[in-house]
């Protein structure tokens, strides 16, 4: 058993103060009480951490690691599809097995240290560089990355049967292939902990209707969610207008496929009747708001979807930056530009549950809340960073806490240690089952290859 003690401790839907956290040895919280409760059960504590506060670790729900080789072009595109033509799609066509892992472990590592315990990396580079399958090689590359640096994965596999362009090789599979490789991934990792796949047709644009129709039926083989690219682009609306002859979210429910398991990424160009449309099928979404504003996508209406009762929970998707804290404060900010107003989310528990609570039921795992058997996957907070001041000396701090964590702390120096699964991953800002250093001759090596 492991014990974790914190003067504030948020679960993810309530402030406690001086209470423990009991760990067992599955890697899941066991107990939840008061500091005086722990110290009198009969345990003995193999480790013990103290922290002035302490919340539960941050779910990524949309990722593309190897996207972080793109930053050094990050201020030179001119629009979303030069930016693809231009540079995305000539990065794919070069990268080989080992750069799609030294890539995932500098992602994966910057994620850890800015607070996020699970991450949904969406991946869909299957295919060696002359179009033949990797044969699952390239997926567990960046499964072991994870793995590597101790952060918990949900594989989103891509699947992707629509191709015209030498850099989508890379990503096309036939349906056949797509449907079996997820399945015989899925089923290849059931067992083993901290690592999850579910399917994700790529897009409209990117799989067939026969495959978004079968990942849905695959999804629900598997009793997990389906994630998709929907209404990104504007041009997104155009594309499926002419091909399907409705709206895109429209063809979801034409289709018959739209519900509760189905997490919508981007969700920007959805028009009041869509919106409608998805809180009446319960369907999630996976907001991405810094690299919309960096693709030049536009603005989700994300409070008109919460007062629908739309689930939200963020990504990093291109990953620019690798913390959602930052992406939760641009959720806010961004409506706030758009409609010359503050307090557009009003409630700071709405975002804050966006980077934990949320996430978890978007990639079905038991993350995101400090609660008896959710996985022990938790953050410690120095309550004293000056990125944190003054919240402690506030008429009401635990409000105040949530705002600073949102609005100005820097997760990087202000968190202390990462605990995943009940293992400490991160102390002081330094990734502990590899260092920055080793993780930078791995890139390095990686771009020589």
């Amino acid at each position: 058993m492991k014990r974790i003690n914190s003067k504030y401790l948020h679960t993810g839907t309530r402030w406690l103060t001086d209470a423990s956290l009991i760990l067992n040895a599955e890697g899941r919280i066991e107990k939840v009480c008061p500091q005086h409760e722990a110290d009198h059960l009969p345990h003995r504590y193999e480790e013990e951490w103290e922290a002035p506060l302490v919340i539960p670790g941050c779910v990524n729900t949309h990722s593309h690691a190897f996207q972080v080789m793109l930053r050094p072009t990050t201020g030179q595109p001119q629009h979303f599809h030069d930016w693809v033509e231009r540079f995305l799609y000539p990065l794919v066509e070069t990268l080989n097995e080992e750069q799609i892992y030294a890539s995932a472990l500098l992602a994966f590592s910057e994620m850890l240290r800015g607070g996020m315990t699970t991450v949904g990396e969406f991946f869909y580079v299957h295919n060696l560089a002359d179009g033949t399958s990797s044969r699952q090689r390239h997926a567990q590359a960046v499964i072991e990355a994870a793995r590597d640096v101790g952060l918990r994965i949900v594989l989103i596999r891509a699947l992707y049967d629509q191709a015209s362009k030498p850099g989508q090789q890379r990503f096309y599979e036939s349906a056949d292939q797509a449907l079996s490789q997820t399945a015989e991934l899925a089923k290849h990792y059931s067992r083993i902990d901290g690592v999850s796949v579910l399917p994700a047709p790529h897009s409209l644009h990117g799989a067939s209707r026969a495959l978004i129709e079968g990942a849905a039926e695959l999804a629900q083989q598997l009793k997990s969610p389906w994630h998709i690219h929907l209404a990104e682009q504007q041009s997104d609306i155009a594309f499926a207008q002419e091909r399907y002859g409705h709206r895109p979210l429209q063809c979801l429910e034409a289709w018959g496929i739209l519900s509760e398991a189905t997490t919508l990424v981007h969700g920007i160009w959805l028009d009041e009747d869509d919106r409608a449309l998805m809180a009446r099928r319960k369907a999630a979404l996976a907001y991405n708001p810094q690299t919309n504003m960096a693709l030049g996508d536009g603005i989700a209406r994300i409070p008109d979807l919460l007062s629908r009762g739309v689930r939200i929970a963020l990504g990093t998707d291109a990953n620019l930056t690798s913390e959602l804290f930052g992406e939760a404060r641009l959720t806010e900010y961004l409506q706030r530009v758009q409609q010359l107003q503050m307090g557009q989310i009003p409630d700071v528990r709405v975002l804050f549950r966006m980077l934990n609570v949320n996430g978890g039921p978007i990639l079905a795992q038991s993350v995101g809340q400090l609660e008896p058997g959710y996985y022990a996957d938790v953050l410690l907070l120095d309550a004293e960073h000056p990125s944190l001041w003054p919240a402690l000396d506030a008429p009401q701090p635990e409000t105040a806490l949530l705002n600073q964590l949102i609005f100005s702390m820097v997760p990087q120096e202000a968190i202390q240690t990462v605990i995943v699964g009940g293992r400490e991953v991160v102390q002081q800002g330094e990734t502990l089952l590899l260092d920055r250093q080793a993780i930078r001759r791995r890139l390095a090596q990686a771009r020589q290859a």
